[in-house]
């Protein structure tokens, strides 16, 4: 089954099974993973925060879909792109921070390093299997950028959530890191994280293969009894389905049959408080098949390999707010009325008509309309006037154009994207510089608020188990992962995989929050160094206070500029020195005259010997 790996224990491994998923242990389970199921599906769907209504009014907004269904043929019919433009800005943002910083964007810690040679080897591994751990829909393998503007358009909408597994789709296997969808999961409303629950569908085939499956020892991963009784229990409903509808059972049906997983990690208590499993792994198949478990974590970390995050953390709520919250009621709003609008021009520019068709020689003329141009011969003795009246239907007020843009401006306010944040204000507009700096410090504090919350509760989770993972399962003759960290380091990781695992090795990603902190301090800089300009006494005083080589450091770090680049090297110094020798000595030359072996003979040679040692 996709989404989570099979057991993938040493040959000294003796953790092994739970007691093994028998029909009795099935009865007693499956019944309170059910009792699960439904507090979860009630508390999210209807609970003091419901989200499954939220979650699918905000994707019908990101991909224009609006219900014009009752709309007359000559309304407007228009849905104004604010939406999607804003999740696909905020994620580029993001996305374009976090490539951006030269060192990358998490470091590596590890307290039992001290001499600090294998934390370096660590991220080098870490580097490799995120440069393969995203999937296009060709099969191609991505980087983690591409996987990581993908969960902050997710969590935009709904909530960033991914699992973090092993596959064998390439040669030596990868991590690999697949979106998944947040409707798809469910997690205990009250904050004891007693389970978590995500459902997938698979076909009938694939439910075959899983019988199949086998671990390092021999073991069947799956019960095999179980999926044989589902399989039976399949078969038998499409007979009767096949029966109801045709009335024989010999009619075909379509041989493609989704069957439903709900993959469990969750302590299962009963009605008397006994812990019939602790931090276990179940699959249950079609609501009733305990094809799965109850059985240890399959991977070494021992952690639930599904991260979920929301972009905005809210009290009370284990799904938090989404990013578009607070501007999805308002993009509504904006809709209706812009297609409003457009309804008040065209009824105010085009305008009916009261006619008399008996005044028409040919009554047929009116046939096609009234449209310019058009000729129309009257009865004799009939005046124009007499036989067409314009009627006018309404007319549009300057106050609706005000109100259009004011709620646009409310909708860019709630999306955290003022004017200023998108660079609209002109030289000459009459914005002061105090509300520009009040603007742009409240859109980048929920910049910052936003980027954090990501580094910290899923970039951290996901780039540990990243590395917890790929260390489980990389195989020793894995020619990339030995390269990067080196043949000495890679055999001394692979003896001790076990125990690096359990060391309290962090990832601390903060080069999204600390390049937005740099953006800030930089425009700090910049403005204080305008203000000195204007004021020389000042400008002198903070002269004698600072150390220019250091100040000019500074601002090429905060810019992300290598300074290697533009910096001048030893031997250009020297050539630099030398030509200004020479100018020096051709000048007194000019003034005293040469003369021949004197000092500035000797000066030139002295220069010569420098430009030679420095070649």
């Amino acid at each position: 089954m996709a989404g989570y790996g099979s057991r993938h224990d040493d040959p000294d491994d003796t953790k092994g099974h739970l007691s093994g998923p028998s029909r009795e242990n099935a009865d007693i389970i499956v019944p309170i993973l059910q009792g699960y199921a439904q507090e979860a599906e009630e508390a999210r769907r209807g609970g003091m925060n419901p989200r499954d209504a939220k979650w699918e009014e905000n994707l019908h907004l990101y991909w224009n879909r609006v219900d014009h269904s009752r709309k007359a043929e000559w309304q407007a019919r228009e849905t104004m792109p604010e939406v999607p433009a804003f999740v696909d800005r905020l994620a580029a943002a993001l996305k374009e921070a976090l490539v951006t910083g030269p060192e990358g964007f998490y470091t590596v810690v590890d307290p039992a390093d001290s001499e600090g040679d294998m934390t370096p080897s660590i991220k080098r591994m870490t580097d490799a299997w995120l440069s393969t751990c995203g999937r296009n829909q060709t099969g191609t393998c991505l980087g983690f950028p591409a996987v990581f503007e993908e969960q902050c358009k997710m969590g935009a909408l709904m909530g960033a959530c991914s699992t973090t597994t092993w596959k064998e789709d390439v040669k030596y296997g990868r991590v690999s890191i697949d979106t998944v969808d947040p409707r798809t999961v469910w997690l205990d409303p009250t904050h004891r994280n007693l389970y978590r629950r995500r459902r997938v569908e698979l076909d009938k085939h694939e439910l075959m293969a899983m019988a199949l499956q086998h671990d390092r020892k021999g073991k069947p991963i799956f019960n095999v009894g179980e999926i044989a009784k589902m399989v039976s229990h399949i078969e038998y409903q499409d007979h009767l389905y096949r029966e109801q509808m045709t009335g024989h059972s010999s009619q075909q049906s379509s041989t493609r049959q989704p069957i439903t997983m709900d993959e469990w990690i969750a302590t299962v208590v009963d009605n008397t408080g006994k812990v019939v499993a602790k931090d276990a792994l179940m699959v249950v198949g079609n609501n009733q098949f305990l094809i799965r478990g109850p059985e240890p974590n399959p991977y070494w970390h021992g952690t639930d390999w599904l991260v979920f995050s929301p972009l905005v953390v809210a009290p009370l709520s284990v799904y938090g707010r989404t990013y578009m919250e607070d501007f999805g009621s308002v993009a509504n709003t904006f809709n209706k009325l812009t297609n409003l609008l457009l309804d008040a021009v065209y009824m105010s520019s085009m305008k009916a008509f009261a006619i008399v068709p008996e005044m028409l020689v040919n009554p047929g003329q009116l046939a096609g309309g009234i449209t310019p141009n058009k000729l129309f011969q009257l009865q004799e003795g009939v005046e124009p006037k007499q036989f067409m009246a314009s009627i006018d239907l309404g007319q549009l007020p300057p106050e609706s154009l005000q109100m259009w843009q004011q709620i646009k401006n409310e909708l860019r306010e709630a999306a955290d994207m003022n004017e200023v944040g998108l660079g609209q204000f002109a030289p000459k507009s009459r914005t002061s510089a105090t509300e520009i700096q009040g603007a742009e410090a409240s859109s980048s504090a929920v910049i910052r608020s936003l980027a954090q919350t990501l580094e910290t509760r899923y970039l951290q989770p996901t780039l540990d188990l990243v590395w917890k993972t790929g260390l489980q399962h990389v195989k020793t003759n894995d020619l990339a992962m030995r390269s990067a960290c080196g043949p000495e380091m890679f055999d001394a990781l692979m003896k001790r995989r076990r125990e690096l695992i359990a060391r309290p090795i962090t990832f601390q990603a903060r080069g999204i929050s600390t390049l937005i902190q740099k953006q800030k301090m930089l425009r700090a800089l910049l403005q204080l160094m305008q203000y000195l300009a204007q004021r020389p006494e000042m400008l002198a005083a903070f002269m004698e206070q600072i150390d220019m080589s250091k100040f000019l450091k500074l601002l090429f770090d905060l810019s992300d500029v290598d300074v290697s680049k533009v910096t001048i090297s030893e031997r250009e110094k020297t050539i630099r020195q030398a030509m200004q020798a020479m100018n020096q000595g051709a000048q007194q030359n000019g003034a005293a005259g040469m003369q021949p072996g004197g000092q500035a003979s000797a000066e030139m040679g002295e220069v010569a010997q420098q430009m030679g040692v420095a070649r």
